[in-house]
């Protein structure tokens, strides 16, 4: 077993990772002993994985299911409504505990839920996909899509405790596997060379990853971003190098409707998109860029940018919550560790990069 601190004064709390990490729920929670429990998660999620957690949490307390429909698109302020009359129907009160069991879209809602409800109550995360083992579930940013901009609802709520049961990935689907390994590469070009190697020496498309190496790869990614919350809670700077991929990405996935792409794949094409610009800005090397874009693309196809709307694309990065006198700072890489962030990116040459990105398409 693995265990990670994020060390936020009298918000800290630790990331336990480990295979069958799901029977230490009575152990790790034996603080939370008599309070009421709401465990949110997804129907899909639920019948996959629900039964067992319901098992070790009721050794805690009451428990009350609530269940929200699977998918982005419904990563809205309705769901939020919905879950958190369900928690007042059920009567809970300051001292209950949200439960989210899922992705990052659960997370967000479920913690988003809870740092609201009653002006805040406890959440605990148990991520099951690996995008949301090594972003979402850690570092307490929570909330909800609006339909102009991706999370641009929502608050800074640190979980009590995250707990990565690395045997959920057995369940996931390759797509979705695919989709966190970008966000773990994310990491390594941003302050980690050996994790970004290990992803560059997994077999294409992650197909038969070795499970050590799985979960070496989400730990270091979840040092990484350990390090920078605990450095910069509540993004007043250092902790905005997270970012990198993520302008562009949140931008593809608003322009799309929350459909066409996985969040790791928008991310994975907003990679893309920020090397080229670092090396427009001659930031990058052309070798370095070559070795990057090299390494997201090797983590398997994803669906195509070449037809969508410059102009959509544009506004949604308008709408960007980082945004600033109609600009968005980006993230750009300088070499794999390092990253800074420029604020001098023009639409001309977001519409260079798109059109570099599209050239990469296969």
């Amino acid at each position: 077993m693995i265990e990670i601190p994020v060390d936020l004064g009298e918000r800290s709390y630790p990331i336990v990772i480990g295979e069958d990490a799901t029977r230490l729920i009575p152990e790790r929670l034996a603080a939370f002993s008599g309070r009421p429990i709401a465990l949110v998660a997804d129907r899909k999620v639920h019948k996959l994985h629900g039964a067992r957690v319901e098992r070790a949490l009721k050794s805690t307390g009451r428990v009350t299911r609530i269940l929200v429909p699977p998918g982005e698109r419904y990563k809205t302020r309705a769901t939020v409504d919905r879950l958190q009359d369900e928690l007042l129907r059920a009567g809970f009160g300051r001292d209950g505990v949200v439960v989210a069991l899922g992705g990052g879209v659960v997370g967000d809602m479920a913690g988003y839920a809870a740092a609201t409800y009653m002006r805040g109550i406890d959440w605990i995360g148990l991520p099951t996909t690996l995008l949301s083992m090594v972003d979402s579930s850690i570092g307490g940013k929570v909330g909800v899509n609006h339909p102009k901009a991706k999370n641009l609802i929502g608050a800074f709520h640190q979980p009590r405790a995250v707990i990565i049961d690395v045997a959920h990935l057995e369940t996931l689907p390759e797509r979705e596997l695919r989709s966190g390994a970008y966000e773990i590469l994310k990491c390594g070009i941003i302050g980690d060379p050996p994790l970004f190697d290990l992803l560059r020496a997994a077999p294409p498309e992650l197909i038969g990853w070795d499970r050590a190496a799985m979960v070496k790869a989400v730990a270091g990614a979840c040092r990484i971003k350990a390090d920078v919350v605990r450095r910069d809670e509540k993004e007043g700077g250092l902790r905005r190098v997270l970012n990198l991929g993520h302008t562009l990405g949140h931008a593809l996935e608003s322009a799309t409707g929350y459909r066409r792409f996985t969040h790791g794949e928008a991310v994975g094409w907003g990679m893309v998109g920020a090397a080229w610009l670092a090396q427009r800005k001659a930031l990058l090397g052309s070798d370095v860029y070559e070795t990057m874009v090299g390494a997201v693309d090797r983590l398997g196809p994803r669906p195509k940018v070449s037809d969508l709307s410059v102009d959509k694309i544009l506004a949604a990065l308008r709408h960007d919550k980082k945004a600033k006198q109609g600009r968005v700072p980006f993230v750009l890489p300088t070499r794999v560790g390092e990253v800074v962030v420029r604020p001098d990116v023009d639409p001309p040459e977001i519409r260079l990069a798109l059109k570099a990105m599209a050239q990469r398409e296969r």
